[in-house]
């Protein structure tokens, strides 16, 4: 049964490929919600000769990566309908090579469990019919597995380099990914010059690459901003609401008009917005009176930093709160939570138990474990860690979730079979 996977694993998955198309069809909304309306101004401004406004309306709320994937649906001023159909192949394609990345660790059984838990998990489905850039970031997180695992393997030559590139427009989609690149080129220098492993310079290597990919966007935000390695500016206001004091407060991002409106109206806390007003309204208008968006989201963070300085305890909670809003999707400030709550439950806890389980057998088994898994991992903790500085969600931890499967399923290759079955009563002891 698990033997055709392995030999044709876009032939075996593509009634996933169906299921999803159904899903976009049945679920599309006709107009543009949330987020949509951004990346769709994006994928406009592209086919016009530029990516942001010029200062003082800069916008750059993320990266290029994928307003590019929707440019030339924006040119021939196609439906987003159809646009939003591409996430049906981005999936398919996500579970495909995920299945791929597993077959070269583990045996084709635990591959197609594994890759089935990846096509059926239930946050994923739930974003194939929006054009937002999670689905899109699941297939560039199951391709960069695919290609580090060959690139340590050793098995095709150059493919390192095609590791680096997918990292790279992966940060052009994510610009939080960014940031991963800092580390992740510091870190393993510095355990090269200590330990002397070639294995850390092919990390760096392909890190390299990845921030060779995102120099044309560097130099464009440098040239329009005049500052250096300038990723965007979307993260001082989502510090900002991080790094509030204020006891029922729980770190999650509120609009600037300081209205609970991002929330179905009956989930939302009454005295939401006078709350709010009274908090923040002060600090708002402040950054409001500069014209200038660098200068606001230098004010978020200016303020941020001095909340975090003078409340660090508090700052530490919204932390921990915003690692419950990735698993758990929940506590949000002023809200109350939806029946959906349930279902988040059963999957944050099942994400949680079965990590904290790999995190100890890895740990155990830490110079056994391939070097290519632990780079892999390296990577996600620190955007992770990042992550949970920031204004996160669960889709936050989605995009990452074909790694923890990899991850679980390498170690279900290696782990011994516990013998469950109970003995007879002849073979009992006395």
């Amino acid at each position: 049964m698990f033997k055709k996977p392995s030999k044709k694993p876009f032939l075996a998955f593509l009634p996933f490929l169906l299921y999803y198309v159904y899903i976009v069809l049945h679920n599309r909304q006709a107009k543009l919600v949330g987020d949509e309306t951004r990346y769709k101004n994006f994928a406009d401004h592209l086919i016009h000769g530029f990516y942001s406004p010029p200062l003082p309306f800069i916008n750059l709320w993320n990266g290029p990566g994928y307003p590019l994937i929707l440019t030339p649906f924006a040119w021939w001023h196609i439906s987003p309908l159809y646009q939003t159909l591409l996430n049906a192949l981005f999936m398919y394609l996500a579970v495909v090579f995920l299945y791929k990345a597993l077959r070269l660790v583990c045996n084709a059984k635990i591959a197609f469990t594994f890759s089935l838990l990846l096509a059926i998990y239930p946050n994923a489905l739930a974003m194939l019919p929006l054009l937002y850039t999670e689905t899109f970031t699941v297939l560039l997180v199951c391709l960069f597995i695919y290609t580090i695992i060959l690139a340590y393997l050793g098995n095709k030559k150059n493919i390192d380099l095609i590791a680096g590139l997918i990292f790279g427009y992966l940060v052009l989609t994510k610009v939080i990914f960014g940031y991963v690149i800092i580390i992740c080129t510091v870190i393993p220098v510095l355990l090269f010059a200590w330990k002397k492993r070639r294995e850390y310079l092919k990390g760096v290597k392909i890190m390299l690459v990845a921030f060779l990919i995102t120099l044309p966007y560097l130099f464009y935000t440098w040239h329009i901003t005049g500052r250096f390695f300038y990723w965007g500016n979307s993260g001082g206001m989502s510090l900002y609401w991080m790094s509030t004091p204020y006891e029922n407060e729980y770190g999650d991002w509120k609009i600037p008009n300081l209205s609970n409106t991002q929330y179905p109206r009956m989930y939302r806390s009454k005295e939401a917005d006078s709350l709010l007003k009274a908090n923040h309204a002060k600090d708002i208008a402040y950054i409001n009176k500069h014209a200038n968006n660098m200068d606001e989201d230098d004010l978020y963070k200016q303020i941020a930093i001095q909340n975090i300085k003078q409340h660090p305890v508090k700052f530490m909670q919204n932390c921990i709160n915003n690692a419950s809003r990735m698993l758990f999707n929940f506590p949000y400030s002023y809200s109350f939570q939806d029946a959906g709550i349930g279902r988040s439950l059963v999957i944050g806890s099942t994400i949680l138990w079965f990590t904290i389980i790999a995190i100890i057998i890895t740990l155990v088994n830490w110079r056994k474990i391939a070097f290519g898994l632990k780079f892999i991992l390296f990577a996600t903790g620190v955007y992770l860690l990042l992550s949970t500085v920031l204004s996160a969600y669960p889709r936050q931890l989605d995009v990452v979730v074909p790694v923890l499967l990899f991850w679980y399923g390498y170690l279900a290759q290696r782990v011994n079979r516990i013998d469950a079955k109970f003995k007879s009563l002849e073979e009992s002891p006395a």
